[in-house]
């Protein structure tokens, strides 16, 4: 059982959009009768463990070493057949994983298949259960070439530009899901049973295809004004940006996501509350993403990207203050105390509100519902849609799976008796190494404990927390932004903080890091390997937090700003990219370091099982 459960992937028929439309209100009178199940059935809910999991999303990547080229590879239908069936025939002490299809065909997600558990020495498993994975995926891809990788990237360099893909198939022109300059169907999963409807019905739901801005670095030799010539002409070109003109340009971009089990619904609702409030913070302490279709730009994020690409409002829903795209910044605090802070006025379905009060769901939860409810159902499974099985969840899930906030609240399954309410942390974008992606999954994990034990108070408004994310975009963010941070106990107000006060303490606020320190100080059944192993991972999130290692978007900026063909213009050729990717491969396997993001001292001694 995995506390992760990820999004509904259910194989059938699905139904355009035009047959969704007459559909829509059953489906969700359909999906709310379910919730109201789930509520009756599992409110009350004492003593689930805490268990915890993290989900990491892969590129795949062909290296072309003789002409200095590197490419994504399309291969994942290929190879997620085999990791499937190697993690079936495991039946050594080695932790299985699960492997799933996601947006494109370059990209593999890979999860736990057993949660990790509440005592410390799971802690020391993290990163080991990360290197498996890639480990699985490496050995099939060596079989048939020395040349294919899997590699953790957020955003691909040059996704988008030039001859990015590794392929010498070519699109048939009769299958068109976006007419997109830069992004090709052919990138879309063949296997995810989901995914292409998904695309077409966000399409036709908001009537066109995104157009995404990105402001663009300005370097000594760029241009001014700089023009992303395939674009002009169109209707909301702009001068100095980068454009995307495709839902795959953010769906295509890979992330790293921890989800927590607590012990009850009110512990969980808690955590969730406490959580909001670090979204914009860990978002700019994971930045990773500086380059996009082969420029430097002036963000460091995929998250900006993602709010834009994966909005399905019609124009009139975009004149209109009170919804945000399906993919932003978590709406409402949920916890009745903190509703005072849900300080933006956002649409929910009244009617949904009030059937889950009259069964008894604190007013802020069924607030949130409600306006998870204003949704459409962006796919429907024609065998699914009229369900006889009182037991199943599934058109609830799949409501709440396709809508793709910052946080996710996630009731338990109806047809899953272990699994508890969860919380799903999802802001962060992925790292470039195992130890940096395991240090900050076992930082939030502690940093639930840590909530949780000393009773932390840490929400501000919501319109605070949603500058913050986006101030968290902005270039170097961790050292030249500040943020909104509560400081004090029930009076506490926010004010604005640098990353390294917040993380590592001032005069005023003791620090998260101290404070994780403080509660593994005060832990008895902590063994020392764990010990040593968490400890780096705290250094490299005290260090990066005070600037004194970098970020991976800071460390790829200044690789390529220092790179010898780079012209000061802003463009990251093909010779660039190779050097850069090569460079993350050797990284992320041991065979070079890099003192600037991780300190050669910080050595860890993982084990793939707890001891």
């Amino acid at each position: 059982m995995s506390v992760v459960n990820i999004g509904v992937l259910t194989e059938g028929t699905a139904l355009s959009w035009n047959e969704i439309v007459p559909i829509c209100q059953v489906y969700r009178s359909y999906a709310l009768s379910q919730l109201v199940k789930i509520f009756e059935k599992c409110r009350d809910y004492q003593g689930d463990s805490f268990l915890w999991g993290d989900e990491l999303e892969f590129t795949l990547v062909h290296f072309d070493h003789s002409n200095k080229r590197v490419q994504l590879l399309l291969k994942a239908h290929e190879i997620l057949p085999r990791l499937v069936e190697t993690n079936e025939e495991n039946h050594n002490d080695t932790p299985s994983i699960a492997w799933h299809p996601e947006t494109c065909d370059f990209m593999i997600e890979g999860v736990p298949c057993e949660p990790y558990g509440f005592l410390p020495c799971y802690l020391n498993t993290v990163e080991a259960n990360m290197t498996l994975r890639r480990k699985q995926a490496q050995e099939i891809l060596s079989e048939q070439s020395d040349c294919e990788y899997i590699i953790n990237m957020s955003a691909f360099p040059r996704y988008g530009q030039g001859q990015f893909i590794y392929s010498s198939a070519h699109d048939d022109l009769q299958e068109v899901t976006e007419q997109s300059i830069h992004y090709p169907d052919r990138l879309i999963s063949p296997i995810h049973p989901r995914m292409k409807s998904s695309i077409v019905n966000s399409l036709a739901r908001s009537q066109g295809p995104p157009l995404v801005h990105i402001p663009i670095f300005r370097d000594t030799s760029t241009p001014s004004p700089f023009q992303d010539l395939s674009f002009k002409g169109t209707k909301d070109f702009r001068d100095d940006h980068i454009h995307l003109d495709s839902i795959l340009a953010g769906w295509g971009c890979c992330c790293l996501q921890v989800t927590f089990q607590a012990q009850s619904l009110t512990e969980c609702l808690q955590v969730y509350d406490q959580l909001l409030p670090l979204t914009g913070i860990m978002l700019a302490l994971s930045n990773a993403c500086p380059i996009w279709r082969g420029y430097l730009t002036d963000i460091d994020s995929r998250y900006e990207v993602l709010f834009q690409t994966g909005d399905d409002r019609t124009p009139d829903e975009r004149e209109r203050s009170t919804l945000n795209s399906r993919c932003s910044p978590a709406p409402f605090y949920l916890c009745d105390e903190h509703n005072h802070l849900n300080d933006i006025s956002l649409d929910v379905d009244e009617n949904v509100v009030s059937t889950l009060t009259k069964h008894g769901m604190p007013s802020s939860l069924a607030h949130h519902f409600g306006h998870l409810f204003v949704r459409d159902p962006l796919v429907v499974i024609k065998e699914s849609l009229h369900l006889e099985d009182d037991t199943s969840s599934y058109h609830f899930d799949n409501l709440n799976s396709t809508v793709w906030n910052s946080l996710r609240f996630k009731p338990p399954p109806l047809d899953d008796d272990k699994m508890g309410w969860r919380v799903e942390f999802r802001p962060m974008d992925i790292q470039i190494t195992d130890f940096e992606n395991a240090s900050l999954s076992v930082f939030m994990a502690l940093l639930t404990r840590v909530i949780l034990t000393y009773g932390l108070d840490l929400t501000i408004p919501i319109s605070q927390a949603n500058e913050n994310i986006v101030r968290a975009h902005h270039r170097d963010s961790v050292r030249h932004e500040k943020f909104y941070f509560r400081v004090g106990g029930d009076d506490g107000e926010s004010s604005l903080m640098t990353i390294n006060e917040i993380m590592n303490g001032n005069d005023k606020f003791a620090g998260l890091i101290p404070l994780v320190e403080k509660y593994l100080n005060e832990s008895e059944n902590i063994n020392s390997d764990t010990r040593l192993t968490v400890g780096y991972y705290l250094s490299l999130m005290s260090k990066r937090a005070a600037g004194i290692l970098l970020t991976d978007a800071s460390w790829i900026r200044q690789f390529v700003m220092s790179h010898p063909a780079y012209k000061q213009d802003s463009v990251v050729s093909d010779e660039i990219q190779y050097d850069l990717m090569w460079k993350i491969t050797q990284i992320a396997n041991g065979h070079d370091t890099c003192p600037l993001l991780i300190q050669n001292r910080m050595k860890t001694n993982t084990h793939l099982n707890p001891e």
